[in-house]
């Protein structure tokens, strides 16, 4: 939650303008709102609510007040791993409305049924709904709708198709669809833009042949599967897929291409047969490649869904090396690599979320293998031995009997494959 409030600041500045001076004053006054050394809530009074009452006082909003309060959605707190974050951020909202109860101000909240949340939001001036109850099937149907009436008015085929055949999709299939969705915004969204993605040289099919394909396909799992088929068979196809679903942060294409040592048009052209699952930059250097849906990064991180395409944690061992490796370099252009927070992010997912000696030796026999994408700055030996010796300074000896054994046999084995490699940074 260390950018939470920010991420609110830029919007309510968007929204309301006068508030960005007051916002840059308590930037210049704590530095420490943007870097996350100062909590939560005072985060969240200097940057959100101190701002919009000091505004408000002023008279700024008379006439938009009129119409009605402001109101911040928040969309799945839930998913947000900073569990102890997503409460202070409840308390705080809860009682500063206990203090301000007619500020025309309200805070939506969407989220699943979580304990950690639920019991913070069952306090007074708090209204709960169940959308259990609630049956989405009207609301998907106007957004498909209106989805495939915005693409055939874009797309010259569909329009071209429209203008002999009459309407698409007809009252049948979309009835089928609806029905195929089952009451999913998420598959509503992920399917439509899996329907109108641009066909490829490899995948030339028609939105209207693609429609009846999604009809036979098993959820989101299967969509995922037979979306990431069309870039698989690219090179380096794996290493970009894991890079993107393990970053701590989402990054541009050209720093992913840095990143991995991969020229930029391969990024490219693996990401573009993908955008009806993954969001692709209109600019190489701008904007930044995410996931369209968290369920994707599910789906990838679970060998029994996604099979082949299964992104195994152990991959943060590869993404560690390029950093340190990175730290080498000389006017490499990779600024980022260098961020300590970076490095530190993947040896402690390196350490803490691989238990399994298999898929770790797995990811060394990866790493040796692929060794001559960065082995002039640093050799992947010698990169071994060093994240050995941070697993011992940080965590001390392995509890487990067998990651024990692997542990004591590789890593003099790493040692003397290093002392063997006639490299000048050894």
């Amino acid at each position: 939650m260390n950018r939470f409030a920010a991420t609110l600041a830029i919007q309510m500045v968007t929204a309301i303008p006068a508030v960005a001076p007051l916002i840059q004053e308590a930037l210049r006054e704590e530095p420490g709102l943007t870097t996350g050394d100062v909590s939560l809530a005072r985060q969240l009074d200097l940057l959100i609510l101190s701002p919009f009452q000091t505004v408000l006082d002023r008279g700024s909003l008379e006439q938009t007040c009129a119409e009605g309060p402001f109101l911040i959605v928040i969309d799945g707190l839930d998913e947000c791993e900073d569990k102890q974050g997503a409460q202070e951020f409840i308390d705080h909202i809860v009682a500063f409305f206990v203090k301000h109860p007619f500020i025309p101000l309200r805070v939506f909240i969407a989220s699943r049924v979580e304990e950690h949340i639920r019991e913070r939001l069952e306090a007074d001036g708090v209204q709960l709904g169940n959308l259990d109850s609630h049956s989405p099937d009207k609301d998907i149907e106007t957004y498909l709708q209106a989805s495939f009436q915005a693409a055939s008015r874009r797309d010259r085929v569909i329009r071209a198709y429209v203008t002999a055949r009459g309407e698409w999709p007809v009252k049948s299939d979309m009835k089928k669809l609806l029905k195929h969705i089952g009451g999913s915004f998420v598959l509503a969204s992920t399917i439509f833009k899996f329907i109108v993605q641009p066909a490829t040289t490899e995948h030339p099919l028609t939105p209207m042949e693609r429609l009846p394909l999604t009809l036979e396909m098993n959820g989101l799992d299967g969509l995922y599967a037979q979306t990431l088929a069309r870039s698989q068979h690219l090179p380096h196809f794996h290493t970009i897929i894991s890079t993107i679903t393990l970053l701590e942060e989402p990054l541009p294409i050209v720093k992913i291409a840095k990143i991995l040592g991969i020229p930029t048009f391969e990024i490219i052209h693996v990401l573009l047969n993908l955008q009806g699952i993954i969001h692709v930059p209109g600019a190489d250097d701008k904007g930044r490649v995410t996931l369209c849906h968290t369920s994707l990064r599910d789906f990838l991180e679970t060998e029994s869904r996604s099979g082949s395409f299964f992104v195994p944690r152990s991959f943060h061992l590869r993404l560690s090396y390029y950093s340190i490796a990175s730290l080498f370099g000389r006017d490499n252009g990779l600024p980022y690599l260098t961020n300590r927070n970076f490095l530190s992010y993947n040896l402690k997912s390196l350490v803490s979320k691989v238990d399994h000696t298999r898929t770790l030796n797995n990811e060394v026999e990866q790493l040796e293998a692929h060794q001559s994408l960065f082995v002039d700055l640093l050799s992947p030996h010698a990169f071994l031995c060093t994240i050995f010796f941070y697993f011992t300074a940080l965590y001390g000896s392995p509890n487990s009997p067998d990651f024990a054994r692997y542990y004591f046999t590789e890593w003099p084995r790493q040692l003397a494959l290093a002392m063997e490699c006639p490299h000048s940074r050894v």
